[in-house]
């Protein structure tokens, strides 16, 4: 085969093996998102537990507050109660006592299911640091595994990648850049090799004086029905008659 045909055999190679690798490095993603949605699910949890503890940790703050003034309250009236001599004014005084006895005893009531769902959130924030703790600590040897292969990968690329750019400067200008054109549009193999007179990617046949043309230059020719950029291998040695 011609030099040319000869480079450029090499850095399709070259190529193949660079984007075989970029694929593994892309296979990557798909692990690494599972893990992240897992890890962001539990994430969500855990900050809705906190968010709700914080909301009624307030709520127990205000409803104690409430629970101390309505005390309060009702031993002022209490007080006043006792002051009175004048039978009106102790009737009067007794029903705002009977008052402020209610609003005391809401006020109590609604602390104290205050503090029940304060414990009940403590308790729901406990199981979900726990989760987030499990899912972490399950998570770790995947996550130091898919590391440990993005760092062999990126090296082999970044070593392919120099191997590729070697393989193409052995490939004349005018060449390269119409094989580069063909490989982007077919993102994939652009070089096939004559067989049995037909291309390789699409097996039709080629004129015969054109194949022999190809075999006699070296010329790399581009396949008219699917694009592909073709040449005529080297023929094989004839084997000596014993």
């Amino acid at each position: 085969m011609q030099p040319d045909v000869i480079a450029l055999v090499a850095l399709e190679g070259e190529d193949s093996a660079v984007e075989a690798l970029e694929a593994r490095l892309r296979s990557l993603e798909p692990r690494l998102q599972v893990l992240e949605r897992t890890r962001e699910t539990a994430a969500a949890t855990l900050e809705r537990a906190r968010t709700t503890l914080a909301a009624e940790q307030e709520k127990l703050i205000q409803a104690k507050t409430r629970a101390s003034s309505s005390r309060t309250l009702q031993e002022r009236n209490q007080k006043q109660l006792d002051s009175i001599t004048n039978v009106r004014e102790a009737t009067a005084a007794s029903a705002q006592l009977d008052q402020a006895r209610k609003i005391a005893s809401d006020a109590e009531s609604e602390a104290a299911r205050a503090t029940v769902r304060v414990e009940d959130a403590k308790a729901r924030l406990a199981e979900a640091e726990q989760a987030m703790a499990e899912i972490e600590s399950s998570q770790e040897a995947e996550r130091t595994a898919i590391a440990g292969e993005r760092h062999t990968i990126e090296a082999d690329l970044r070593h392919a990648r120099m191997k590729r750019d070697g393989s193409a400067k052995r490939v004349s200008q005018p060449l390269l850049g119409r094989y580069e054109k063909v490989r982007r549009r077919r993102r994939g193999q652009s070089l096939f090799p004559l067989i049995n007179g037909a291309c390789g990617s699409c097996d039709t046949k080629l004129p015969v004086q054109r194949r022999l043309e190809m075999s006699r230059t070296g010329a790399i020719e581009m396949c008219e029905a699917c694009g592909v950029m073709i040449y005529a291998p080297a023929p094989e040695p004839v084997a000596a008659k014993v």
